[in-house]
């Protein structure tokens, strides 16, 4: 992998607040046991440069600072996402089994966390949280994110942009 650079900064800073601004956009659909976060398609972006997994992790951070969960899920959300763009970064040759990886770590880790956040109010079972949340992450990934991948890779000038 080559050295990182400022550019590697300055566009990893942009997709960091585009990441953010889409989950403010799309708050009311962001949080919660039932949760399609539009911006995790941009997890896409690991699967042409891994250099570009700071900005995502950074803008999972930042958007999770405005949970329902509070600082929880600003923690555990993160530590989740970290761990399904480490495994895209690792079956990137692989991409449809890639797609899967948000979902999968998301659906444990988050599912988890509302699981056992939610004892103390009605109980969510652990089976419908994982569900629910492992359902949105993978529309998500694979209704939106797939056929950005597709473009991306088909499109020269962007797929040349992202892998520098």
């Amino acid at each position: 992998m080559k050295k990182f650079t400022i550019e590697d900064l300055a566009i990893n800073a942009i997709i960091g607040a585009f990441y953010v601004a889409l989950v403010f956009i799309f708050s009311f659909t962001s949080f919660e046991v039932v949760q399609f976060r539009i911006a995790e398609f941009l997890l896409i972006l690991v699967l042409f440069n891994p250099k570009l997994a700071p900005g995502l992790i950074l803008g999972t951070f930042l958007s999770n600072l405005n949970s329902p969960f509070g600082i929880v899920d600003t923690l555990v959300g993160t530590l989740a996402s970290t761990l399904a763009i480490t495994a895209m970064i690792l079956l990137r040759k692989i991409p449809l089994l890639a797609l899967l990886m948000p979902a999968l770590f998301n659906g444990l880790v988050v599912g988890y966390m509302i699981y056992y956040l939610s004892l103390t109010e009605t109980i969510v079972p652990f089976i419908g949280a994982f569900s629910w949340v492992f359902l949105g992450e993978f529309v998500v990934m694979f209704v939106i994110g797939l056929p950005v991948y597709y473009y991306i890779r088909k499109n020269k000038n962007i797929h040349d942009l992202l892998t520098k």
